[in-house]
């Protein structure tokens, strides 16, 4: 009678641990990494880095997807890594996607 309720508690425990450990397609972000910050600022001329508006430098590590945008202010949606001070693109931003004020909306008025 006491196996039932020690194994029944050992399985419970093994499904609780499973549920903390990361399987390797996990796409949780890892510790230092956030998920799915916008950041906007000047992609440098090699395509490699990002300035930010607030002067950081960010290295990009999937420089392809802005290798087109040299040079060129950007929105980008990204993970950041901050202990190598480096970004992964996700996507880009359109600019008609950007949302700006209507200053003739009621909120403005006084």
């Amino acid at each position: 009678m006491r196996r039932i309720p020690l194994c029944a508690f050992l399985l419970m425990a093994s499904l609780f641990a499973a549920q903390g450990a990361a399987l390797p397609g996990d796409s949780t972000p890892r510790p230092g990494q956030v998920r799915g910050v916008t950041l906007s600022g000047q992609v440098s001329n090699n395509g490699k880095m990002l300035v930010t508006d607030d002067d950081n430098n960010w290295t990009v590590s999937n420089a392809e997807t802005l290798k087109a945008l040299q040079g060129r202010y950007v929105t980008v949606k990204c993970r950041i890594d901050q202990k190598n001070s480096a970004i992964r693109v996700l996507y880009i931003i359109e600019p008609s996607e950007t949302k700006h004020a209507n200053w003739g909306d009621s909120a403005f008025r006084r």
